[in-house]
């Protein structure tokens, strides 16, 4: 069956309207709208990371905007487009994924040893382990989804039931007109509705973890076979993992002990215990410690005028500034006050 035409601008909700970011009802989004270049480079670092970026042709002249929101902690939507036609090259991405699809223009992306053209109707995947550059056409706006990896990959192994030692290898260029690939364009048609500024509340929380491993799930089923992922197969999640974990991040704000995590699951302390060692190679406790880091640093990349890093760490349950702020630290591989002051110049 021949591929469906490209879908229609006119047709798209939100977001991933062309003409949407232009109107005030989308200025609480607007991180970014410059004609000065090095601005530019510098607030697309904030949300990204530090990147060369270059003009293409004397004559043209940025005009960059840029809207932001997260969907949690791990995914990020963004919507960009330069104004002119630019070269970027960020290395290596590091500790994400990079989706972006163009909803005008083209981009060229170098990386995984191949060389390709995305346009409308294409998503093209950027890991972060192997170096990328691009061009993009003037004009080209992207929507783009920026996807911790760690979290990625803790979603492919519970999917493919084996122990990831490195990343999932995705294809680089998905056609968002058939198959698993029109699947993942009618989520992002659902995610540019939610995340308009006018759809009222976002999802938080639980919620908010659920529609992320959604996400993920989605777009390894469209851009990832399992079969060539190395590593010993392994039973998949359990039920009762998943009942302990869907219980975590409920009461995250919370006192929460292995004895709570025993009864909220009808088991034993130590089944618990055997549960934690087994899925994640750690202790409830352990594990209970980094989703509430997670839970802090969102807070800090995303503040209100009055977030402060004490109440922020106070408020997900550490009470001791010192001890919080060393985990922090080894977390993350920086001091909480400087994920505030990076949130605070972003916002």
């Amino acid at each position: 069956m021949p591929p469906s035409p490209a879908p229609s601008p006119t047709a798209l909700p939100g977001w991933l309207d062309p003409a949407a970011p232009a109107g005030p009802g989308w200025r609480p989004l607007s991180v970014l709208d410059s004609h000065d270049l090095d601005q530019t480079r510098e607030q697309i670092a904030r949300i990204y990371k530090p990147h060369e970026l270059a003009v293409v042709g004397a004559r043209q002249r940025v005009h960059a905007r840029m809207h932001h929101r997260a969907l949690g902690p791990a995914v990020s939507l963004n919507r960009l487009a330069h104004g002119a036609a630019v070269r970027i090259d960020p290395g290596r991405l590091d500790d994400f994924f990079l989706v972006q699809m163009p909803l005008a223009g083209e981009a060229l992306v170098w990386h995984q040893d191949t060389r390709h053209v995305c346009q409308p109707g294409q998503a093209s995947v950027i890991s972060p382990s192997e170096a990328v550059r691009m061009a993009w056409s003037a004009p080209c706006d992207q929507f783009m989804l920026r996807i911790d990896h760690q979290r990625l990959r803790h979603v492919a192994a519970a999917l493919s039931g084996r122990d990831l030692v490195a990343l999932p290898r995705l294809q680089p260029l998905i056609d968002l007109r058939q198959g698993a690939g029109a699947h993942w364009w009618q989520l992002m048609h659902y995610l540019a509705q939610l995340m308009d500024p006018a759809s009222g509340q976002l999802p938080a929380g639980l919620h908010a973890a659920m529609l992320e491993d959604h996400v993920l799930a989605m777009l390894l089923r469209a851009a990832w076979s399992p079969a060539i992922a190395g590593g010993p197969p392994r039973p998949p999640a359990t039920p009762r993992l998943r009942l302990l974990e869907d219980h975590i991040q409920a009461h995250l704000d919370q006192p929460l002990t292995v004895a709570d995590l025993a009864r909220a699951a009808g088991s034993s302390v130590r089944l618990v215990q055997q549960v934690f060692a087994r899925e994640h190679g750690t202790t409830p406790g352990a594990y209970i410690r980094r989703q509430r880091l997670e839970r802090v640093r969102h807070d800090l990349m995303h503040p209100g005028p009055d977030t402060q890093v004490l109440q922020t760490a106070a408020r997900w349950g550490f009470d001791h500034p010192s001890r919080f702020a060393a985990a922090y630290r080894q977390a993350f591989g920086e001091p909480p006050r400087a994920t505030l002051a990076r949130g605070q110049q972003r916002g």
